[in-house]
């Protein structure tokens, strides 16, 4: 879960100082989105039920405890192991994230957590980025 959480750095540094990121919120979602799109691709039907849910739970992480207590051991662990995954900087997530961070190093908010809610606002929306805003709702800073 700790590497997890460090996804959210490319949250927090959008977040610098004020101006640009805040009418971007779209855009920006939408490139995080791809970031996650092979990855969600790749889970299990209940990891991406999982994902779903906590993406939009009130309490993300409770969610995410409660159910991981319903998967067999073993198909916790594989979910465990896959979410690793998105922390290690050799993973395509890493990478895409890290390029996006690049991209987007100039773009700064007034408010930090405004633009974290319209991001995860955005990735919410049509509920096809629900990794990614699993991810961003998992983010005990937002």
């Amino acid at each position: 879960m700790k590497r997890l959480l460090k996804i959210s750095v490319v949250v927090i540094l959008l977040s610098s100082c004020k101006g640009s990121a805040d009418n971007k919120a779209p855009e920006l979602a939408n490139a995080m989105c791809d970031c996650f799109d092979s990855f969600q691709n790749n889970l299990s039907a209940d990891a991406k039920k999982l994902m779903k849910e906590v993406s939009t739970a009130a309490k993300p992480q409770e969610a995410m405890m409660a159910g991981m207590a319903k998967f067999t051991p073993e198909d916790a662990k594989a979910f465990a192991d896959q979410l690793k995954t998105i922390g290690d900087k050799n993973s395509s997530v890493f990478k895409c994230l890290q390029d996006f961070d690049k991209k987007h190093a100039n773009e700064t908010t007034a408010d930090k957590k405004a633009l974290t809610d319209k991001l995860l606002m955005e990735m919410q929306k049509d509920g096809g980025c629900y990794v990614g805003a699993a991810i961003v709702n998992l983010n005990p800073k937002k």
